[in-house]
């Protein structure tokens, strides 16, 4: 397994945990970047690119601006939302 491919594994597995979800935030050092959020720390743009590309990753929020979500969960979490 590549380096490449692990980064991408570690981050899934955080995407799994309850909560987790994929966020792009603005940084101090000028510039956005992704994060996994609350306990994952920051990802490249590449690795989340590549989840953003998956048909399990949904948008969670609109962001500031609607039509541009800031952030996302893995799965089907509406449908698992919506049954409690």
């Amino acid at each position: 397994m590549t380096r490449k491919d692990q980064a991408l594994d570690k981050a899934l597995n955080q995407l799994r945990q309850p909560d987790a979800k994929l966020v792009l935030l603005h940084q101090q050092r000028g510039g956005c970047g992704y994060f996994i959020w609350p306990n994952g720390g920051q990802i490249t743009n590449k690795v989340a690119e590549q989840i953003l590309a998956r048909g399990d990753v949904q948008p969670y929020d609109n962001g500031l601006l609607p039509g541009h979500p800031q952030s996302w969960k893995l799965g089907d979490w509406r449908k698992q939302t919506a049954s409690g």
